[in-house]
């Protein structure tokens, strides 16, 4: 006789069990029906109460039923502090994804004083998300076409070309344009079993181009090319922005652009980069085919020390370099900083959302383009390196509210922007300081303490 699969019933299937018994239904019947043993019906029997408590309190705070086991979370402190957050932004139609959740209940862990060794892993996240009942809405996609055989067939010209020329792989440049919804929230949201759907506000369709180059190695990456509509962006004046900008009525690119940028930004930085190193060598830069592209021969110059050569047709997906993650983590790494800045909008405002457009310019979008938080705080610290030998002990003085730190470097921000000593880093790093006293100034506007929102639901 082979031994039976072992079956874990969902808590709706247990109450409903507990239901027949009542309503005397047989424990035979009811084991044959839901395809589980005489015995596992006998102590869902025995522990009726104990389901039917924690199927309630899960029903009150819109939980799952699909759950198989009554078990809690280890800290139910954060976990109701991060579901309590998740519900109120939900209810303002906030679009809530699942870094930004993780990076939330960080932040909540932080404040609470827990468990250091908490890291809001993949793992953790599915499993809060399995014990809420939370899910994704509005999954959109698409798939491109690539010709696989004009693609393997470039790859062996191009490695008997690069062998031909000898290139030195530092001198091997690669660039791409992408599309970039510059405003854009997410177009999907974590949700609750409950929500039929995520009503939110209109897509903004505020768009730009981004052009993106680096070398094969790794080694040399040139400043970001953004282009956008308008000529003089008022957010611009007096500001040096850390970027390449140049316009176009769509906010697209076309040869006058690429042909600006290869001359007055591509060559001379690379010539840069070779004295930097210490090498010389020829140039080859790749690019797809696109029409607003000039012709190689353009492009070709210095007696061939700068050369251009153009993917076939048909095989970014594929064979363009930047297409490999690169661009993607890109978009990413914006987006996480667009919905931290989000997080930074008072609560208080009753339309977030739509301040949160209105504040939002141009030039917040360079800045958030350009670095990651990696390399941020990397700078950071090889700069308090540098100051600890200065550091002393002083006298204590009063230290300034979170709304009067946000002030004062909101003041200090734009200042320095217009300064043409500013460095991008250091910018950067001013923003994010800026930032961080806006989060502290929020979160002491709430009224209401925290705590109360912590209590044990069951």
């Amino acid at each position: 006789m082979s031994k039976r699969k072992r079956v874990v019933l969902p808590l709706n299937d247990k109450v409903k069990i507990i239901k027949s018994i009542k309503n005397g239904e047989s424990g035979s019947k009811l084991a044959q029906i839901y395809g589980v043993g005489t015995s596992t019906i006998s102590d869902i029997k025995k522990n009726s109460d104990a389901i039917m408590k924690f199927t309630c309190a899960l029903e009150k705070e819109d939980g799952s039923s699909q759950r198989k086991v009554m078990k809690k979370s280890q800290n139910e402190i954060l976990e109701n502090a991060v579901y309590t957050w998740f519900l109120q932004k939900r209810a303002c139609g906030q679009p809530i994804s699942g870094p930004l959740l993780c990076e939330k209940a960080l932040d909540f862990n932080q404040k609470l004083g827990g468990d250091n060794s908490f890291k809001a892993s993949c793992g953790w996240l599915a499993r809060f998300k399995s014990r809420h009942g939370i899910r994704e809405l509005e999954i959109q996609g698409k798939k491109l076409s690539a010709n696989v055989a004009s693609a393997n067939s470039f790859v062996d010209e191009l490695k008997e070309f690069l062998d031909e020329k000898e290139y030195d792989f530092d001198f091997v440049y690669n660039a791409d344009e992408t599309g970039l919804n510059w405003k854009a929230l997410p177009s999907r949201s974590l949700a609750s079993h409950r929500e039929n759907a995520a009503p939110g506000h209109k897509v903004s369709k505020d768009r730009v181009t981004v052009m993106v180059c680096a070398n094969a190695n790794g080694t040399h990456r040139l400043p970001l090319l953004l282009i956008g509509k308008s000529k003089n962006p008022r957010c611009f004046k007096n500001v040096k922005i850390p970027l390449t900008y140049a316009n176009q009525k769509k906010a697209w690119m076309n040869t006058d652009i690429f042909l600006t940028w290869y001359e007055n930004t591509f060559i001379p930085e690379v010539k840069k980069f070779q004295k930097d190193v210490g090498k010389e060598g020829d140039v080859l830069l790749l690019l797809d085919n696109a029409p607003t592209h000039p012709s190689a021969e353009t492009l070709n110059r210095e007696n061939g020390k700068f050369t251009v050569k153009f993917l076939p047709p048909n095989v970014t997906s594929i064979l363009q370099p930047m297409d490999q993650s690169i661009i993607e983590t890109l978009k990413r790494l914006y987006r996480k900083q667009l919905l931290r800045r989000l997080l930074t909008t008072k609560d208080s405002e009753i339309e977030t959302t739509l301040k949160f457009f209105k504040e939002t310019n141009l030039k917040d979008c360079c800045y958030m383009l350009i670095l990651t938080d990696e390399e941020i705080i990397e700078d950071l610290n090889n700069n308090e390196r540098e100051d600890e030998e200065d550091t002393e002990t002083g006298e204590v003085c009063q230290v300034p509210s979170h709304a009067e730190a946000f002030e004062a470097l909101d003041i200090d921000f734009k200042w320095f922007e217009r300064q043409d000593v500013s460095d991008p880093i250091q910018l950067l790093q001013l923003k994010r300081i800026r930032d961080l006293a806006a989060m502290k100034r929020n979160d002491s506007l709430r009224q209401r303490p925290i705590t109360s929102y912590f209590q044990p639901k069951f």
